[in-house]
């Protein structure tokens, strides 16, 4: 019989709660808001929910084998503790593993949220019975986990290897939220490149960019890919960067770790050939072509519903690395 799996996917905006079992079965699930939130508030909301999908499915916490959580860095990773996410600024210091561990007495673990994507469609979607990958979250921001010779890699102490958004690919670039200058992320990420377009097109009201978002407030990738498909110049260009852009880091990425599969997110799967396209036709420049040859590039196979499976995936892993537990 499978075993049963607890998940919790912290967002900026939304937690997940999920129940399902090792085969990728999802047994229940429910989202709460999480904005402006008070962890002593929802933590113990968290776990009544945890008892209540338990409950909805016939079974007791303790016939699961382990819950994993899925959280957003900067975080203690070793230890299980929160430090101020970037979105949730009054999470500080907050040893939500601990916690967990004991209000609900089973074995459990606490991964970067962007490992945990990698390990979901390791388990349960693109990257099935790969032993070397690489999962690229291509959304607000760029992230990233890797999977070398059938282990998730995690680094030393300091926060987590994976740390994709953040090569660096012109030193001269534009300053990236990180601090630093030209990252890959400054280039790529959702955010920045909005940010960009309002910068740029803030004395031009009349741009096509600026008549189709309505305002600079609603500037975001979906009035980018609009302007590109009407065939505006200005979305041209910042389209066909990004693509250069996207290309040289996956190219790195390539070279570096010689990957089975390269899954992407949700940029590539929203928008497709679009976006796909013309980073493959970059991508030669970037990367030797034996090992362009061996590596598959694909879409995310879980797509939105990452989200359902990333604590539950963190989960699997955790029996898989811990085969005594």
């Amino acid at each position: 019989m499978a075993r049963l799996l607890l998940g919790f996917d912290i967002g900026g905006t939304k937690i997940g709660i999920g129940l399902g079992d090792e085969n990728g079965k999802l047994m229940g699930q429910k989202r709460i808001d999480n904005i402006d939130t008070d962890p002593g508030v929802i933590l113990p909301q968290m776990l009544d929910i945890a008892r209540g999908l338990a409950a909805d499915a016939g079974v007791k916490i303790a016939d699961i084998a382990a819950f994993g959580i899925s959280a957003p860095f900067p975080a203690d990773a070793r230890n299980g503790i929160l430090l101020a996410p970037t979105n949730n600024k009054r999470w500080n210091n907050v040893p939500i593993l601990d916690t967990f561990r004991r209000e609900l007495g089973i074995p459990g673990c606490f991964e970067n949220d962007a490992n945990c994507g990698a390990l979901a469609e390791w388990y349960f979607g693109a990257a099935r019975n790969c032993r070397d990958f690489i999962y690229l979250t291509m959304s607000t921001g760029i992230g990233g986990g890797i999977v070398a010779n059938g282990k998730l890699i995690r680094g030393g102490n300091s926060l987590s290897a994976g740390e994709m958004g953040h090569i660096c690919l012109d030193p001269n670039g534009r300053k990236c939220n990180c601090g630093q200058r030209g990252c890959y992320e400054s280039f790529c990420g959702g955010r920045a490149v909005a940010d960009r377009m309002r910068e740029e097109l803030a004395d031009q009201p009349d741009s096509r960019i600026m008549r189709i978002a309505g305002s600079p407030e609603k500037i975001d990738m979906r009035t980018l890919e609009q302007a590109m498909r009407e065939g505006d110049a200005y979305a041209v260009r910042l389209w066909d960067e990004m693509a250069f852009r996207n290309a040289q880091a996956i190219g790195m990425f390539i070279n570096i770790f010689n990957p089975e599969k390269i899954v992407l997110g949700t940029l590539a799967w929203a928008v497709g050939k679009l976006y796909t396209d013309p980073i493959m036709e970059y991508l030669p420049r970037f990367c030797w072509r034996q090992m362009r040859g061996d590596c598959e590039i694909v879409c995310s196979e879980l797509r939105r519903d990452i989200g359902s499976y990333a604590g539950i995936a963190a989960a699997r892993n955790y029996l898989y690395e811990n085969p005594e537990r």
